[in-house]
């Protein structure tokens, strides 16, 4: 609902209704019908003006009562306490001033006098009402359960008049953040009360703001256009989807604030804390051999490989969740991977996350087993205010509030997906709209990282074979029917879509596995050299390579070389070392000599 079809309603119900519950984004700035900008309060003044209320009290618990109080009835049941009354000029009126009645009996009673009052139309305005009533478990008890009656009462005790002139009644408005909040047995099944929610402003009410508040902004508008008479402004509109009037106001403060910048910029420094959007400034020639950059460390699977090329190649032409949203707040790619276990899905990952961001460790990944148990998928964006680890925030949402540019990987999805079902409508709202809401009403997006889950499902059922398309279409089968099936979720295999299922092949062939090996060694004798400043040497590497994978047992791919490598290559090599050390510093810029004997791994010390 928009801002427009919110303030309509409410100004609608005034007076037909007794009460109106305002909550929502109720904090907000908003235009009126003359363009002018107004708070909650002023809005709501102006609505009761034109309704020809005779008085409009507005409260809150640090201000107290502000408005006409002179004409205000005063309960005389309330023992006086301070300054909350002065003397009786007469039975009617007390001369009260400005910031009287701040304690809520006091209000609720002056509310009680008034409301029912046949001989005037008033109007209370009562702000931050979440913090009236101790609404602890939904259980109202002691002084708030008896405001609580005294303000049913008040909305129910007045004559009810069919027909009369003005039909406009007396009103009490509470404005609350939380409805939540709000004692549930005022206003449920209650037809003297009225709820309205205020959402935060849609495209259109966007542009309006911005095309008010306009010469406010100081940035860099290609040929010299202004900000929204340029090609680009429906562009930047969309860019501020769910940001709010006060957020838009607030960019272009920081506009004035910060050297003059494009737009794009100030909306990434004001949204993430950065200039430069990490997307834009992949190289191009990278790109384009992208394919053969990361075959290099993930063999054999050209097909997952080519999948991620075209993904990332629409995130860089700026054309990713386009044909869903023009906002893009969607995700820049979303994955599937599915296959064997050990054939590359984490090391794709992890490499794509290297390739788009400079560093391995803007892949986040999530271990699914850890999230089966009930409940647990509250670690992913918080514990409930009041339960322990509140304070702590989400994992999920932590990290993306970290690293707002990065690959989240989801590993194993099947694992938390069918025992903890709930988990999945978290990713649901992920994928749908970019974003999620913390525990602490924070939102985080999501609209500049890449979501992979991988999944092992099928790797049981699914015969080892060299036909690569038979295998895929094998594993997409598996995978549609384990959403529309087993788990009945299929809305959530819709959000990622069948496209972007990406079955990996099984590692059949002994190459792969020496290509694999021969690829993790370099890692290794940079690891050594920057360590020891020794040079890691073998006497014959390919033969080493293929001892390597002849350890390996293929049918567990490539896993099996990782262990390899560690029991048949650093385990003898640190023992090596470790007897070795008083001569070590001595061979400083020298190597270490790897050889195979007898098929059996030995090493010695040479200078260059």
């Amino acid at each position: 609902m928009s801002i427009e079809t919110s303030l309509a309603k409410i100004k609608r119900e005034i007076g037909i209704k007794r009460s109106l519950i305002i909550d929502g984004n109720v904090g907000d700035v908003y235009l009126d019908d003359k363009n002018n900008i107004l708070n909650i309060e002023e809005y709501l003044k102006d609505i009761l003006k034109e309704l020809k209320y005779d008085d409009i009290i507005y409260w809150d618990r640090v201000d107290g009562a502000r408005g006409d109080l002179n004409n205000l009835k005063v309960v005389d049941d309330i023992e006086p306490e301070g300054d909350s009354y002065l003397e009786f000029e007469d039975e009617e009126t007390t001369n009260v001033q400005k910031g009287m009645f701040k304690d809520p009996s006091e209000m609720f009673n002056v509310v009680l006098k008034n409301l029912t009052n046949p001989k005037k139309k008033i109007a209370f305005i009562l702000n931050w009402s979440e913090y009236l009533f101790d609404n602890s478990g939904q259980q109202i008890v002691g002084e708030s359960l008896t405001n609580l009656t005294i303000l049913g009462k008040a909305i129910k005790d007045k004559k009810v008049e069919y027909y009369q002139q003005d039909v406009n009644e007396s009103t009490i408005i509470f404005v609350t953040n939380k409805l939540a909040m709000f004692p549930i047995s005022y206003y449920q099944g209650n037809p003297e009360v009225s709820t309205v929610t205020i959402g935060k402003p849609d495209r259109l009410e966007r542009e309006k703001m911005m095309e008010k508040i306009e010469d406010a902004f100081n940035v860099r508008v290609p040929n010299n256009e202004s900000l929204m008479s340029s090609n680009n402004k429906h562009e930047y509109v969309d860019m501020l989807d769910d940001f709010t009037n006060r957020e838009i106001i607030q960019l272009s403060k920081l506009s004035r604030k910060e050297s003059k910048m494009s737009f794009d910029k100030l909306f990434y420094l004001f949204k993430y804390g950065e200039k430069d959007n990490p997307w834009e400034k992949i190289d191009y020639q990278a790109l384009k051999n992208i394919k053969k950059i990361l075959s290099d460390r993930v063999v054999g699977q050209d097909e997952a490989i080519e999948k991620v090329e075209k993904t990332i190649v629409k995130a860089y032409m700026g054309l990713s969740g386009i044909h869903k949203s023009s906002s893009r707040s969607t995700p820049k790619g979303i994955f599937f991977f599915v296959g064997p276990t050990g054939v590359g899905k984490t090391e794709l990952s992890k490499s794509l996350a290297k390739f788009l961001f400079g560093d391995e460790q803007a892949c986040i990944r999530f271990d699914m087993s850890e999230y089966a148990t009930e409940n647990s998928d509250q670690k992913l964006i918080g514990a409930p205010p009041g339960y322990v680890g509140y304070e702590e925030g989400g994992q999920l949402t932590n990290a993306v509030k970290e690293k707002p540019f990065s690959v989240i990987l989801f590993d194993e999805i099947e694992k938390a997906a069918k025992p903890n079902p709930r988990i999945l409508d978290i990713f649901l709202q992920i994928l749908e709209d970019g974003r999620l809401t913390d525990s602490k009403g924070e939102t985080v997006y999501f609209s500049d990282t890449i979501i992979i889950f991988t999944s092992n499902l099928g790797a049981s059922q699914v015969q080892v074979s060299n036909d690569h398309e038979d295998v895929s279409r094998q594993f997409i089968e598996i995978v549609k029917d384990y959403f529309d099936n087993e788990i009945r979720r299929p809305e959530i295999l819709g959000r990622i879509g069948y496209s972007n299922i990406v079955p990996f092949n099984f590692i059949t062939d002994k190459n792969f596995l020496n290509k694999i090996a021969a690829s993790k060694l370099k890692p290794i004798k940079n690891g050594i050299f920057e360590k020891h400043h020794l040079n890691l040497d073998f006497e014959n590497e390919v033969e080493f390579v293929h001892y390597l994978s002849s350890k390996a047992d293929i049918s567990k791919g490539a896993r099996e070389v990782l262990n390899a490598i560690n029991d048949y290559l650093l385990d003898p090599l640190s023992m090596f070392m470790f007897n070795n050390k008083d001569l070590l510093s001595s061979f400083r810029g020298g190597k270490i000599v790897t050889k195979l004997v007898d098929n059996k791994v030995s090493f010695e010390l040479d200078y260059e």
